[in-house]
């Protein structure tokens, strides 16, 4: 797998470890998609509910053309023997100055199982491996606490709180958490 900084990858990086493998998604994938990204549980701090497959076809065009412009990659959860996406994990915002914001979804049906954090164990070490990046960041609503355990389990540390940041579906303002893990950070957990 080859990286050039005009085009990216030579091919898309597949990444897998015991029981996942992480992948491009493609429109294929929109019926799976939509079971979480329809879910008002799983994207109750995230986006608005989909209504439609359509709309998770639309969420795969928006991934694949930030890999195509080299800003972002997202990759679809599977499990081993089930080829079936169950959630989708990744880098947005890519930055010049080495930095990328992760970003997760997974199928509510999956959560506390360790899915979560193993497959964001396996794009944290690819992020610092092979982009190149010193600083991965996670904003996060303070009130997802499901998100808030994911991080601090993966070493990263709050940086801060932004005051009443998001207006939520309960009609109140919520305060977001900024979480960032640096590669010295990683480097010193991986020893």
């Amino acid at each position: 797998m080859v990286f050039n900084d005009e085009t990216g990858w030579s091919e898309f990086p597949v990444l897998e470890t015991e029981r996942l493998i992480l992948r491009q998604p493609k429109l294929s994938d929109a019926a799976d998609v939509f079971v979480f990204s329809s879910d008002p549980v799983v994207q109750k701090y995230n986006a608005e509910p989909t209504t439609d497959v359509s709309e998770a076809e639309e969420i795969i065009k928006s991934y694949n053309a930030e890999y195509e412009r080299t800003n972002g990659i997202i990759w679809g959860i599977m499990l081993r023997d089930v080829d079936t996406i169950i959630g989708m994990i990744g880098f947005h915002h890519w930055s010049v100055h080495n930095r990328a914001l992760l970003g997760y979804d997974l199928a509510h049906k999956f959560w506390g199982r360790g899915i979560g954090s193993e497959a964001a164990r396996r794009v944290i070490r690819f992020g610092f491996e092979n982009m190149g990046l010193n600083r991965i960041e996670a904003p996060t609503i303070v009130d997802n606490h499901e998100s808030v355990q994911l991080l601090e389990k993966m070493g990263f540390t709050c940086e801060g709180i932004r005051r009443e940041y998001t207006l939520e579906d309960d009609g109140e303002y919520h305060n977001s958490a900024m979480f960032a893990l640096l590669l010295s950070e990683f480097q010193a957990e991986d020893k």
